[in-house]
């Protein structure tokens, strides 16, 4: 293949696991309790077209989105939820961060 130049402009994306800290945040829980929460996600990309064409710098939307599904999810459980059941919430948690960035392109792995 070939490039015009100052039309067409090259990307390089990396294909593999990547993964964040989604930093410690404060939340208020469903029974009025403050916790402190931190989580960490992998995630790779499996479609470098969507992640380039169809979400502007897809690793920090990502990150974004983590930050803001763990905040959402910990506010709707109770203290005693959120320690007796970390696997589910997890697992939750992850379906709904693959299911929201898979148009970018991207897999939650963990």
């Amino acid at each position: 293949f070939f490039i015009i130049p100052c039309m067409d402009w090259i990307q390089v994306v990396d294909l593999r696991v990547i993964s964040f800290d989604v930093p410690a945040q404060e939340i208020l829980t469903k029974d009025s309790v403050t916790v402190q929460v931190d989580a960490v996600v992998y995630y790779s990309i499996k479609n470098a077209m969507l992640a380039v064409c169809a979400v502007e710098q897809a690793g920090a939307s990502t990150r974004l989105l983590a930050s803001t599904t763990l905040r959402n999810m910990m506010g709707t459980k109770t203290l005693e939820e959120i320690l007796s059941d970390r696997e589910h919430t997890a697992q939750v948690m992850k379906d709904i961060l693959d299911t929201a960035t898979d148009p970018w392109g991207i897999k939650v792995e963990r």
